[in-house]
């Protein structure tokens, strides 16, 4: 591990769960940590804990990622990690505001927008860019002409799907950039509030019913890890996928290049960006 002392760290979804965890983690080892999350209330909490001042941000809206990413650029002179952290997954298909389904949007457009207009500082800053997605990954499809998964929603699949998306732009990213350390990784089934919406899959894991189910469930300080990791090693980071701090082996679509060209000029359209 390099020394994280003075580095500043951008944490999306750091108000709970990984995200907050990993906030502490990086503010111990000595770096600048901004905590970025969506509910005010707990994002001002964690600032508080670490000392530092929070900002805020809600992913359903494009245009306030994009003012989160004037608020950043305006307060860092240098960005030297952007850890894409925040996420969700919904039980009914719901619309954002600027017209896309939001498991969608939220795991894979907004973090793209952001990164995207962030990135000549990371360029400046010799920075590094590192997204949490997750082994669901394998399990999802990219069907281009559906990204809003119109036909026939699942909340699982369009979650897996929306982690796959992420992964293959994360790819496709390093590509472009290839004098940033980009990499995504797993950081296993996380005991968090993340799945909140899923009422009754949440009741039931913190239910006496429940109870071994949680001994299998990763804490959000072990899943926080390799996010840490990766923002310090001084190993070069191209893209790669990462499991409990080291390299795995991505699902095989997530090294598709074609599919991450149409994919990336989709995606740079849908947020009002040039390809």
């Amino acid at each position: 591990m390099q020394n994280l002392a003075g580095k500043t760290i951008v944490v999306t979804g750091a108000s709970a769960g990984i995200g907050a965890a990993a906030a502490r983690q990086l503010h111990a080892a000595g770096a600048n940590v901004i905590p970025v999350g969506r509910s005010a209330d707990k994002t001002a909490a964690i600032a508080k804990e670490l000392g530092v001042e929070g900002l805020t941000v809600d992913y359903t809206n494009l245009a306030d990622v994009r003012r989160l990413a004037g608020d950043l650029l305006e307060r860092c002179p240098r960005i030297d990690v952007l850890a894409n952290n925040a996420g969700g997954l919904w039980t009914q298909r719901n619309i954002t505001v600027d017209g896309y389904e939001q498991t969608f949007q939220v795991n894979c457009l907004a973090p793209y927008l952001l990164t995207r207009l962030l990135t000549d500082r990371l360029r400046e800053s010799g920075g590094r860019v590192v997204i949490t997605t997750s082994d669901n990954h394998k399990t999802g499809k990219v069907n281009l002409d559906d990204l809003d998964s119109e036909q026939g929603y699942k909340s699982q699949k369009a979650y897996a799907n929306s982690k796959l998306a992420a992964a293959i732009l994360n790819r496709e990213y390093a590509r472009r950039y290839p004098e940033l350390g980009v990499a995504d990784f797993h950081p296993g089934v996380v005991a968090s509030e993340f799945s909140r919406d899923m009422k009754l899959m949440h009741a039931f894991a913190n239910s006496p019913l429940g109870k071994p189910m949680r001994h299998f469930l990763t804490s959000p300080e072990q899943g926080a890890e390799t996010l840490v990791y990766l923002s310090g090693t001084t190993e070069p980071l191209h893209g790669g996928y990462y499991v409990k701090s080291k390299p795995a082996k991505p699902a095989k679509l997530a090294s598709d290049e074609n599919l991450a060209n149409e994919l990336w000029e989709i995606t740079s359209r849908r947020v009002g960006l040039v390809a």
